[in-house]
């Protein structure tokens, strides 16, 4: 059993001893007499170590190919259909209810489709947000397929810049999570009184990291443990 000091690499040493050591114990004494169940067990114990290997191989990349599904950027569009930035046309129709079900990473982009010339996406600071003051916004853009890229963890605050529209509900909260979360549930989007941005699980990518060795490194381990 694998100790709290015991890191991956000390389990798989351990067990590439415990693997190895028939074997020089073999050749140790019975050097001077071989025999054919001598070579019948050596032979049947290479075996082992190359199914071994094998599922071990197998594991390594899964772990990889984890690890590349962690960290590739996406593209996403607003709301989830082409038509969504417009007036909600109810509570639940909001972008919020959206945003609350998706997952967003630093190097991911945002992608809205609308009519260019009769709307138009701000990206504002939260009092802005709140107050939908679309007169000094950090950003806008009018070109009718906006793409912005979340360039940073923490909150981004999106209004239309359509006379009225954000009054009715034409916004969108926008929480990106720090490089050190991973894929995670986020908490409901705050109503514009409160102004606070949906929290993120704290669950590290290091910690999903150590799992996926740890896994790795188990089904390793349980492949050696048939050898024993």
């Amino acid at each position: 059993m694998m100790t709290k000091t015991e890191g991956p690499l000390a389990v798989l040493s351990s067990y590439s001893q415990r693997l190895l050591s028939p074997f020089f114990i073999a050749i140790n004494t019975n050097s001077k007499h071989p025999t054919i169940a001598n070579n019948h067990f050596l032979l049947s114990r290479l075996a082992k170590v190359k199914s071994s290997m094998a599922a071990f191989s197998a594991s390594s990349l899964f772990l990889l190919f984890l690890l590349f599904g962690f960290s590739a950027a996406k593209e996403l569009l607003v709301g989830g259909k082409i038509d969504a930035w417009k007036i909600p046309s109810s509570e639940s129709d909001s972008l919020n209810q959206w945003a609350e079900k998706s997952r967003f990473r630093v190097g991911d982009h945002l992608v809205w489709k609308y009519e260019s010339g009769k709307d138009s996406v701000l990206e504002v600071t939260r009092e802005g947000y709140a107050n939908c003051n679309t007169s000094n916004p950090i950003k806008e853009y009018s070109d009718g397929n906006t793409k912005v890229k979340l360039e940073r963890p923490g909150a981004f605050y999106f209004i239309s810049g359509a006379k009225g529209h954000c009054e009715k509900g034409q916004k969108v909260i926008v929480v990106v999570m720090s490089p050190r979360h991973t894929f995670t549930a986020v908490s409901p989007a705050p109503s514009p009184a409160e102004m606070e941005g949906p929290a993120v699980a704290p669950t590290s990518s290091a910690t999903m990291l150590k799992l996926g060795l740890f896994s790795a490194v188990g089904v390793l381990a349980m492949s050696l443990g048939f050898l024993m």
